[in-house]
């Protein structure tokens, strides 16, 4: 097994809601989750090599694979009064509505890195240098390093489960992340397939306490460091 990684630098904001939120209230978490990073790397290698089958086989060799994301030192995270359009209940075309949605910019890079057996990093590495946003369109970026990374786990969110035994020793900020079971499949996540993923059989919850400390609480506003 080794661990493969890329940089990733942020054109603008962005937003990743939180899992099952309401798309009228949408908090966002300060960064994807393993799934969306996951679903990233496949499409990228998708569209680089035009090779579905081999995307498909690619999923199923990281679909469980354990990730680890290094944060950038200082989040921000912003709400904002947007004019939105939804589609009408029982009847065509769309109607006006409003919500609130939270954005989130960084001060530098991110990084994550996936730990995978060595005979997948090659694909692993052709999706990771193609992944130009993660999750929404407008989550634009650009891979600026990749390789056989181990990741710098001061900076890492870990996820906060039954094994850990003295929870309230544990600096930091819970926030909620999904990732694949290992029943998901690839029709299940593939947009061109009539099969959708199902809560807590393919796709699960998982808290993960992010080594942040709050500098700046706003009412619209909050600014996050590293806690290390």
């Amino acid at each position: 097994m080794v661990w493969v990684g890329a940089e990733y630098r942020f054109a603008s904001t962005f937003s990743y809601r939180i899992p099952y939120f309401s798309s009228s209230y949408a908090l966002s978490a300060p960064t994807p989750s393993p799934s969306t990073i996951k679903l990233a790397v496949v499409s990228a290698f998708i569209n680089r090599r035009g090779e579905v089958e081999a995307g498909k086989n690619l999923f199923e060799r990281i679909k469980t694979a354990p990730v680890a994301i290094a944060l950038p030192k200082r989040i921000g995270a912003f709400k904002c009064f947007m004019k939105r359009l939804k589609q009408k209940r029982g009847g065509p075309g769309f109607e006006r509505t409003f919500g609130i949605r939270e954005y989130i910019v960084y001060s530098d890079a991110l990084n994550v890195h996936l730990d995978v057996p060595r005979e997948a990093s090659e694909s692993l590495l052709d999706g990771l240098k193609g992944i130009q946003y993660f999750g929404s369109s407008d989550s634009i970026c650009s891979c600026i390093k990749s390789g056989l990374l181990e990741p710098d786990w001061a900076r890492c969110p870990q996820p906060l489960d039954d094994s850990i035994s003295n929870k309230s020793s544990i600096n930091g900020i819970v926030f909620l992340l999904t990732d694949f079971t290992d029943v998901a499949a690839f029709d299940s996540v593939n947009p061109f397939s009539e099969k959708k993923l199902e809560k807590d059989k393919h796709i699960t919850l998982r808290p993960y306490i992010f080594p942040l400390k709050v500098s700046i609480k706003e009412r619209d506003c909050t600014v996050y460091e590293l806690s290390q």
